[in-house]
């Protein structure tokens, strides 16, 4: 199958070219997957980068590959399938195929619904792919777009051979890796509350490269990490922390830091009623779902008394039943359903 994923804005001129391949696989992760995997061959439109197909297999049957946006334009080459990079892009849709939104986002502007109700009710766009749970219900009641055009359960993998327990994992190291702006400072005050009961805890804290200036927080249970690339350093810090005490403030469509936890083996916690983590992590089963204020006794009690250990291996578990290889098969029927309806 050919697909096209289309209107990722991002500058790859930008990003070290070291990163550029990687920032494919561990940034957009869908295209890269849905090649791997889904034995597809897949373009990214950019608007500044072309680069030569990376073949998954030997026979050449599926690669990714990047296409400037003019190049994809004037080409003419013909696609199946056309996903939509977070918002409709009428200028690069592609006659014949069929069109989707691949969308990751928790609120929408007055234009950004309009285009795309427009767009389903012309019949261009057939429908959105989006996270289970609260984001699809979310997108439909604020769009009015029914239910029935949009697709969950093909969005949310993670890479299981990468993100995977390490043979030592340390129950007192705890690990913030995602914006600051997510709720950052109750993590920061846990940190330090557990820290006065055991001074073995800490917590470790990456911030995206986009984040800037100082850290504001300075106490001994912190570890300040900065900017760390999607790379070995990340990887570990993941695979040998023993605690993820995700914070999160507002209603998030999804977490890829709670997903790489989960696959690390992880103890993973999150608030109730914060979107759709808080229903997909099934309580006390593959993480911990309850109130902020709980945590440190249940932290404490993890780290230092060894309970609920086998949370962290039933979330692996789950994980791997999810992981991208998985989301890539779904996708791939999920298109010849559609086809066939």
């Amino acid at each position: 199958m050919r697909i096209a994923f289309v209107g990722v804005k991002r500058k790859y001129q930008e990003l070290t070219p070291e990163y550029r391949e990687p920032f494919n696989r561990y940034h957009l992760e869908l295209p890269y997957y849905f090649a791997r995997d889904g034995g597809n061959n897949v373009t990214i439109t950019t608007v500044d980068y072309d680069s030569p197909p990376t073949r998954f297999s030997m026979d050449y049957s599926d690669f990714l590959e990047c296409q400037t946006e003019e190049n994809y334009k004037s080409e003419g080459r013909h696609f199946d399938v056309v996903v939509h990079w977070r918002k409709w892009f009428p200028e690069l849709n592609k006659p014949g195929a069929l069109n989707l939104l691949n969308c990751q986002d928790h609120s929408f502007s007055h234009e950004w619904k309009d285009s795309v109700r427009r767009a389903i009710n012309s019949g261009q766009l057939y429908g959105i792919l989006c996270f289970p749970g609260w984001h699809k219900r979310n997108i439909h009641e604020e769009t009015g777009i029914p239910m029935d055009r949009l697709f969950d359960g093909v969005t949310l993998g993670v890479d299981t051979d990468v993100y995977k327990p390490a043979p030592v994992k340390d129950p007192f190291q705890m690990l913030w890796a995602s914006d600051p702006g997510r709720g950052i400072v109750p993590a920061v005050l846990l940190a330090a509350e557990l820290f006065q009961r055991d001074k073995r805890f800490r917590l470790h804290v990456c911030v995206p490269d986009y984040v800037k200036g100082m850290f504001p927080y300075s106490h001994p249970s912190i570890v300040y990490h900065g900017f760390v690339p999607n790379g070995p350093k990340l990887w570990e810090l993941f695979n040998s922390s023993g605690i993820l005490p995700y914070t999160s403030c507002f209603k998030e469509p999804s977490s890829r830091a709670h997903r790489q936890a989960q696959a690390a083996g992880c103890l993973v916690l999150y608030p109730p009623d914060m979107g759709t983590p808080s229903e997909l992590i099934q309580h006390e089963l593959t993480g911990i779902v309850e109130p902020i204020d709980k945590w440190a006794d249940r932290i404490r009690n993890y780290a230092v008394h060894k309970e609920m250990t086998e949370i962290g291996s039933q979330a692996r578990e789950f994980a791997v039943s999810e992981n991208w290889s998985v989301q890539a098969q779904n996708f791939n029927r999920l298109i010849e359903k559609i086809r066939g309806a």
